[in-house]
């Protein structure tokens, strides 16, 4: 998705934290470049799964993408991985799921409806 592409699917930046609210369907993560003054919050709505791992005190994106083929291999193994999360298959229709690969520290897939980014920049003291 051009989101993505726009942030340059977020190659080096530091995932520092991540929210889900399942009622609300809303997971959101919140992001840095590693100038330290960069932030971005990347907001998925209409989310139905998501699953992370190896969340560190440093975690740095290497990729960020949309997978929307569903018939493509990589699609079909990002829905294995939440389908075995959450106990087996479930019948829906598909939708995107996010992927986030990382140079160290956190992964995540995240399925949703669609997606947006809020960024800006914050000095801190």
């Amino acid at each position: 998705m051009e989101t993505l592409k726009k942030f340059e699917s977020f190659h080096d930046w530091y995932l520092m934290g991540i929210s889900a609210d399942m009622k609300a369907g809303v997971v959101e993560l919140a992001l840095m470049f590693d100038d330290g003054k960069a932030r971005a919050r990347v907001r998925f709505k209409g989310a139905s799964r998501c699953h992370m791992n190896d969340f560190l005190i440093q975690n740095i994106i290497y990729d960020a993408k949309i997978l929307t083929d569903y018939s493509a291999s990589e699609y079909k193994r990002a829905l294995d991985s939440l389908e075995t999360s959450y106990f087996g298959k479930e019948n829906h229709q598909p939708k995107p799921i996010a992927v986030f690969a990382a140079t160290l520290g956190a992964e995540l897939l995240v399925e949703f409806e669609t997606v947006d980014v809020v960024s800006g920049s914050t000095e801190l003291p």
